[in-house]
């Protein structure tokens, strides 16, 4: 970091002359942002089409978001636009990547769907399964190893990691009334947060509970009538070749969902980077060298997909990638060791963004950020909002004690429906799931352990004993 950067950053920090410091390491970030998007979409690019070459997964969306994505690249990446050409690029682009994310979205739906489904056929294996079960524990003993396993580490992040994975095998033996206790106790940690968190937490639940089932579920025709045919079991009085057929089934979806899905994940992250060069290309110098690099790239295999010939590029565009060699790396570096500052501005001095007029440059910076990060698919829509929230802030601190309480019983009586109008083993795979969802809320190791303990001894189904046993002894050798 040269020591002008190092001058404007401390200005900012100290809040003095904003005027000249905010733009100065705006446009700075903006370049670092730039850079980094360009050199990755080139390489990443690269690796998609030998993605699409291999045509391993038939997907018409994937097929048409491709081609979508090629004219947009064609038209607003490679020739740089400026102006109102720009603006039209951003407003296509962010229409194709909600397109994507509403896809995702229903494949995460299906995935949720057949998770919640294979919590209940996996506790109806040892009604078919011919060997035992390997060795015989006592609860007592095999209470002792859990709580030795999720002690092993030291660093409490690993040690609630366990704990969440362990609490989603075990048997659940308790009643509504309780259920609702431990929901509620556990959604009171966010008192202390805000409304877009608690947003956030209330819709992973319900996506994970099936309460939320996003439009369009019907395209996926196969896995449709998968979700209604392993739907329509009694998993209480289920025969042998019902249980074959389910996991088959489990089976298929699992893989279809996961091919798919990660090439939409790969296809999201170009859009994401594409999207970053159209956001900050009119505060950059677009004549460095790692930009024409990238860009003749790009463009390279921008032809090559035009013409189906995904696999032939020329030497010196190939010699191109040995020039970026270490390039993302350094360029992450370098943005890491100044996006704090960025925090600060979003803290800080969102006023004096407004009262210099670089919101545009600003949102543009965030949005950066979130489509630069591991977060594929954030919702732009919601950080616009927050934005002009921000832009807004009287300063004065919200209450949301009372927002939190409604969306809690908003939940609650969502639940209570969904556990009555669907099989108690499903109930179970969906309560299993929402404990282990929620923040640790044990107050010491007893009350873990009792918790454990009470869990095992209280199931009195040998089969599906049998079958949490089991699946937790694999996590613990995993």
């Amino acid at each position: 970091m040269d020591s002008k950067v190092k001058r404007f950053i401390k200005e900012i920090e100290k809040g003095v002359n904003l005027e000249s410091s905010l733009p100065q390491y705006g446009s700075y970030l903006m370049d670092l942002y730039h850079r980094k998007a360009a050199v990755e979409l080139a390489m990443d690019y690269y690796t998609y089409q030998g993605i699409i070459a291999d045509n391993v997964t038939k997907d018409d969306y994937i097929d048409d978001f491709t081609k979508q994505f090629n004219e947009l690249v064609k038209e607003y990446v490679i020739l740089i636009p400026v102006n109102e050409k720009r603006e039209e690029g951003i407003c296509k682009i962010d229409r194709l990547r909600n397109k994507v994310y509403n896809v995702v979205e229903i494949l995460s739906a299906y995935a949720d769907i057949f998770s919640r489904y294979e919590y209940v056929i996996n506790r109806c294996e040892y009604l078919f399964k011919e060997e035992k079960a390997s060795g015989k524990y006592t609860d007592e003993d095999f209470t002792r190893e859990i709580m030795n396993y999720i002690f092993s580490d030291k660093d409490n992040a690993v040690i609630n990691t366990k704990i969440c994975e362990i609490i989603s095998e075990l048997p659940l033996r308790m009643t509504k009334n309780k259920f609702f206790e431990l929901l509620s106790n556990g959604m009171s940690v966010y008192a202390k947060t805000d409304k877009v968190t608690i947003d956030d937490f209330i819709y992973a639940i319900r996506s994970s509970a099936l309460l939320e089932l996003p439009e369009g579920m019907e395209y996926y025709e196969s896995l449709k009538d998968i979700y209604e045919d392993i739907s329509k079991t009694d998993y209480q009085a289920i025969k042998k070749e019902q249980f074959d057929k389910v996991v088959d089934e489990l089976t298929y979806s699992a893989d279809f969902i996961e091919k798919v899905t990660n090439i939409f994940m790969m296809l999201q992250g170009l859009i994401n980077k594409a999207y970053a060069m159209l956001l900050a290309v009119p505060y950059v110098n677009i004549h460095q060298k790692d930009i024409e690099n990238a860009i003749n790239i790009i463009a390279k295999i921008n032809e090559n997909f035009y013409n189906e010939n995904y696999l032939t590029l020329e030497e010196d565009i190939t010699d191109r990638f040995v020039f970026m060699e270490g390039t993302p790396e350094e360029l992450g570096n370098m943005i890491q060791s100044v996006e704090y500052t960025l925090d600060h501005v979003r803290e800080n001095h969102m006023a004096d963004v407004k009262n210099i007029t670089a919101e545009k440059m600003y949102q543009g910076l965030f949005f950066c950020e979130r489509l630069l990060s591991d977060s594929l698919f954030i919702d732009l829509t919601k950080e616009a909002a927050l934005f002009e929230e921000r832009m807004q802030d009287d300063g004065e601190p919200e209450d949301i004690g009372e927002y939190l309480e409604q969306k809690k019983n908003e939940l609650i009586d969502e639940l209570t429906e969904f556990f009555r109008t669907h099989q108690k083993l499903l109930g179970r795979s969906v309560m299993s799931m929402i404990l282990s969802k929620l923040p640790v809320n044990f107050n010491n190791v007893t009350e873990l352990q009792d918790y454990v303990y009470h869990s095992l001894s209280s199931c009195t189904n040998k089969t599906e004993k049998t079958a949490c046993i089991e699946l937790i002894k694999s996590i613990m050798e995993n």
